[in-house]
């Protein structure tokens, strides 16, 4: 079997119906577990950091926490405007602890945290955000700021997908 063949074969198993037309569907559950595994992973990675993981300053993060009779009240610009403004304020924090935590050590997971936000905002692009960021909290260490995002995912970005998508 060729290459072309033996990719073909593949695509079929993971049942890929051929190239992708677009960027990847956040509708596929693939995508948003990967993002979601990403977070956990980098937050996972930092437990038990300790000093070096301490900001200077506090970062304001979206609070990551539902409300679920809150949620179900709200309309979905309104869920789409607290996902969208979230995932913005949450792409500046972690920008922001890029910025104040200049250990070489950290930056990796730093860079990668700022990638997967970036790309997560990219994908939400049609979702939008609130003129005024969404209530937040503030935290002081990056293994907080990465749990934040990790739950913000988890919760709010997960249950407005999962509405949105079922449309």
């Amino acid at each position: 079997m060729g290459a072309v063949g033996l990719c073909a074969l593949v695509l079929m198993l993971l049942g890929v119906p051929g190239r992708p037309d677009g960027p990847p569907s956040l509708c596929d559950p693939r995508v948003m577990e990967r993002f979601i595994l990403e977070a956990r992973d980098a937050e996972r990675g930092l437990a038990g950091c300790g000093p070096p993981c301490d900001l200077p300053e506090a970062v304001a993060v979206p609070d990551p926490g539902v409300n679920f009779n809150d949620w179900r009240r709200m309309d979905a610009g309104a869920r789409a405007r607290e996902v969208g403004g979230g995932q913005a304020v949450l792409v500046a924090a972690v920008l922001r602890a890029r910025e104040l935590l200049p250990d070489p050590r950290l930056r990796p997971t730093l860079d990668r945290a700022y990638s997967a936000a970036r790309s997560l905002a990219r994908l939400l692009r049609g979702v939008p955000a609130p003129a005024a960021p969404p209530p937040g909290v503030q935290v002081r260490t990056l293994a907080r700021l990465l749990g934040v995002h990790s739950s913000f995912l988890r919760g709010k970005v997960r249950l407005f997908l999962a509405d949105a998508c079922r449309r």
